[in-house]
Order: C-alpha cells, then structure tokens, then sequence
C-alpha cells in the first residue's frame, strides 16, 4: 500500500472513530452483550488518566498529559481530538467473542510479534496494561492480557469498526497539525518569495492601526482580512522524518520555488517556510518550516490559494 492509500485509509480510520464516540450513546441499548468477560479490557473512568504508551517493534508512543494539554513524546502537542477518540475507546470497547481455544496458541503468538503492549496510567499509578493488534486484513481487532495468553476479539458496541487502528497511528500523526496561527492584531510581517519571479514579491507589514502591502496604495481591506484569515490556525496535512519517503527527501536537496517568511509577536507563530517543486501525479506539496527542522506535506490545492500577489490586494477599479 502507497503512502497516499495509507494517508486516506488513517483518514477514513479516524473519521470512523470520531463518528462512532458520537453514535455509541444512541446504540448502547441495540445490542447486549452477556459475555462475562466483556469490560476485562476497559476503563470504567479515563477522567484522570494521564499517560499512555503504545510500545510494538517499531518503537514506542508516549502520550502524557502535562498542564492540562497531551504531548506526544513529551516533545509535540498531540492532537486532542485524536486523544480522545483513543480514550473513548480505552472505555467502551469490549469483548464481543473470546478466541476459539484451537486458535489461541496462533493468535497469542501472532499478537505478540505485530501488536502493541499498551500501559495506562493515573496520576503515577498503573492502572491498565494490555496487548492490542488486528488481524493481517485489518477487519478484527483483539486485546490480550499482559500476562497471560487469553486473546479476544473485541470491538464497539453497536458499531462495526477496526478498533485496533487506533493504536497503530505512527507518532507522527498524533501531533496538533497547527504549525502557527496568527491574525491581524498580532501579525507584524509576511513576505513570501518567489524563486524564478521576484517581481511577484509580496511584503505586508503592520503600519501603526493596520496592515500594509507594500506598493499597493487602494487597499481592499476585505480582502486582506480575508486572506490573513488563512493563517489562522494553518493546518499541515502531515509531518515527515528524514529518511521516511526518498522522493521527498530527494526534493530537499532542490532549490525550493516559493518561500514563506511570517513574523508575529508571538515567537511560537512565527515561521519561514519553504515551498518545493510539485511532483509529478503527486497532490502534495513538500513544505520545509526552518524554526522546527521539520519537512511537511501541504495538501498542494489549498496550500497554493495562499501564495498571493501584490495585485490580489487592489481595490478593481468597478470597486472605486
């Protein structure tokens, strides 16, 4: 599976998700389930849970909760959302059907070698601690006791959905996508370059009460309200590690066409940006933000609604 299928099939996982933590109230009472077994892996109260850990062979997740806001690795905003969609799910999955004892042995070993030992934790105290893993299609998820081989098929009452899923989102994707957010009180400058065409240069700068674009005297201010709004809360659709995709990697080392420079009063909203050449049938554009070391992927449409020109800004002349 491509990174682009990979991309749509953890977007539609997570809408899946957030729609069923909607729906599960309105479908509790369809189904009962008289399974004794059934909460063995479920947290009656995530009120005060504070920390999660996702460990399998490819590394290891930490979500921890500090002043009230989820870091991921204790490094990165995690996506609050997300966060919790996965505590909805730490409370209302239950066991739908206990492993056949002839497939026990199999699916044990198989939970093991490809799921996810999970710990929860509440104020310092280890309050739950588990396996998780889906079978190879990705349609059954189960949970297995830390210390014992007793896997179960497991799910959301009411509601069909690939459960495990949840826990196999690579860190990456559990981080707030806002790299800044700005507007036009706190905004002190934007400039954006253009590689081969310097002559579309865009300068705004805040002038006393208001913004300023530099060279344009009849400025449509609804306009430019308009397009500051864009960057208020400005959303990256994914964040890259060195070494995660060659192509892009490879892009790196190309001059890029398109740089962003944005300077707020807050030092955390401002950010230079660098924009790369699109590839071929690729819908994304790779982004580079300088403060973060970090690459990114713009969504190629949206992000390119925002690379304006001086003229974008002129009162028409029907308007005067």
């Amino acid at each position: 599976m491509n990174q682009k299928k990979l991309n749509i099939s953890l977007l539609v996982l997570l809408g899946l998700l957030i729609l069923t933590s909607i729906i599960l109230g309105l479908t509790s009472e369809m189904r009962t389930n008289t399974l004794e077994n059934k909460a063995v892996f479920s947290l009656k109260d995530t009120t005060n849970v504070d920390l999660i850990t996702m460990q399998s062979t490819i590394g290891k997740i930490v979500l921890r909760k500090t002043d009230g806001i989820w870091m991921v690795n204790d490094t990165y905003k995690a996506e609050q959302n997300i966060v919790k969609v996965l505590l909805s799910i730490l409370k209302d999955a239950e066991v739908v059907r206990n492993v056949p004892k002839s497939q026990t042995e199999e699916i044990a070993n198989h939970i093991l070698k490809n799921g996810y030992l999970i710990e929860i934790s509440r104020e310092g105290d280890l309050i739950s601690t588990f396996y998780a893993s889906g079978n190879d299609t990705k349609t059954i998820s189960y949970m297995m006791s830390a210390d014992k081989k007793d896997p179960a098929i497991v799910n959301i009452p009411g509601y069909e959905s690939y459960v495990a899923g949840i826990f196999e989102i690579p860190a990456n994707d559990w981080r707030d996508r806002v790299i800044l957010s700005t507007n036009w009180r706190s905004l002190q400058k934007l400039e954006i370059h253009y590689t081969q065409y310097p002559e579309y240069d865009l300068s705004i700068k805040f002038d006393f009460n208001f913004l300023t674009v530099q060279g344009v005297k009849d400025l449509d201010t609804a306009r430019m309200m308009s397009y500051i709004d864009e960057f208020n809360f400005l959303q990256v659709d994914r964040y890259l590690d060195k070494g995660q995709n060659q192509k892009y990697d490879s892009l790196l080392g190309s001059p890029s066409t398109v740089s962003m420079d944005i300077q707020d009063i807050n030092p955390k909203n401002s950010k230079t940006i660098s924009f790369y050449p699109l590839l071929k049938n690729d819908p994304m554009m790779l982004g580079y933000v300088q403060e973060d070391a970090q690459s990114v992927l713009f969504e190629a449409n949206r992000i390119q609604k925002l690379f304006a020109v001086k003229s974008d800004f002129e009162v028409k002349p029907a308007e005067q």
